[in-house]
C-alpha cells in the first residue's frame, strides 16, 4: 500500500470513527476553569483546555502532554509529523475532525468558506490551506470559537487568497507556520499576521523536522508577536 491509499485508508477509518461518536453523544466535563488554556506542544502541535474542561488537540506529534484524553482532535493533513494520533489519549465519545471528515452531512451554517460544525459549544471552522506541498483538497487550517476568543491555526499553508477573508473576523489568536521549508518564511509570514490582523499572533512550525528555530522566530517580525517555547502554557483571553 503506498502513502498516498495508507492516508485515505487511515482517514476514512477516522470519518467512520466521527461520525458513530458525532450521533446521539454528550462529552462530559471534567472540570470547570477560570480560563481556556493553550499549550504550545511543540511544531505545530497544540493542546487546548477549555474553562468547562473540554481537551483538544491539533496536529498531534511533538511533545510529550497527550496524557489527558482527548474529546477532539484536529489533524490539518496527513504528514507523519502532523498526525500522529497514537499518541493521543482518547475514550469512546472521542471525535476527529480531518480534512477528508464528511462536513456535508453534519455542517452547520457559517460566515466563513469551507465548512464548519459545532460541538458540545465549540465552533469549529475548516479554512484553506495550501502550497506547492499541500494539495488543497487535502489540507486545512481550523478557527476555533472558544467562547469570546476566537483562535486561528494556519496548518501548512503559504499566502493564499483565501486568507483576505479573514481580516475582518476579529481574530483573538493566529497561529503561523514561519519555517520557510514547507510554508511561509518569516517574511511572508509577518505580511500574511499583518492582513489578518489577528490581536495576538503565534509562530509556529519555526524550524526544518520540527526543531524550534529562534532565528526565524526573531525573523519574524510583527508588533504583536507571543513566543511560545514548547511547553509553554498561556490563557486564551479576548482583551477587546
Amino acid at each position: 500500500m503506498n502513502s498516498v491509499e495508507l492516508m485515505k485508508s487511515m482517514s476514512n477509518f477516522l470519518i467512520i470513527i466521527s461520525s458513530i461518536f458525532l450521533t446521539g453523544c454528550t462529552i462530559t466535563s471534567n472540570s470547570n476553569l477560570e480560563h481556556t488554556t493553550l499549550e504550545y506542544l511543540g511544531h505545530s502541535s497544540i493542546k487546548i483546555v477549555t474553562d468547562q474542561g473540554k481537551v483538544i488537540y491539533i496536529d498531534p506529534w511533538a511533545g510529550d502532554n497527550y496524557d489527558e484524553p482527548a474529546d477532539i482532535v484536529l489533524i490539518t493533513h496527513f504528514h507523519y509529523d502532523h498526525a500522529d494520533i497514537e499518541k493521543v489519549e482518547t475514550k469512546k465519545s472521542t471525535v476527529y475532525i480531518t480534512p477528508y471528515f464528511d462536513f456535508k452531512k453534519k455542517s452547520i451554517h457559517s460566515e466563513l468558506p469551507g465548512y464548519s460544525i459545532k460541538i458540545e459549544g465549540i465552533k469549529i471552522n475548516a479554512v484553506a490551506a495550501y502550497n506547492e506541498f499541500h494539495k488543497k483538497e487535502e489540507s486545512f487550517g481550523y478557527i476555533l470559537e472558544l467562547g469570546d476568543v476566537l483562535l486561528y491555526h494556519a496548518g501548512d499553508t503559504s499566502y493564499i487568497e483565501e486568507m483576505k477573508l479573514l481580516s475582518n473576523k476579529n481574530l483573538t489568536y493566529a497561529l503561523l507556520p514561519v519555517d520557510g521549508i514547507y510554508n511561509m518564511d518569516p517574511e511572508e509570514a509577518a505580511e500574511v499576521a499583518k492582513m489578518i490582523n489577528a490581536e495576538k499572533v503565534i509562530p509556529i512550525s519555526t524550524g526544518e523536522d520540527g526543531f524550534y528555530n529562534v532565528e526565524n522566530i526573531r525573523k519574524f517580525n510583527v508588533e504583536n508577536k507571543e513566543v511560545l517555547k514548547p511547553g509553554d502554557v498561556i490563557e486564551l483571553i479576548n482583551n477587546d
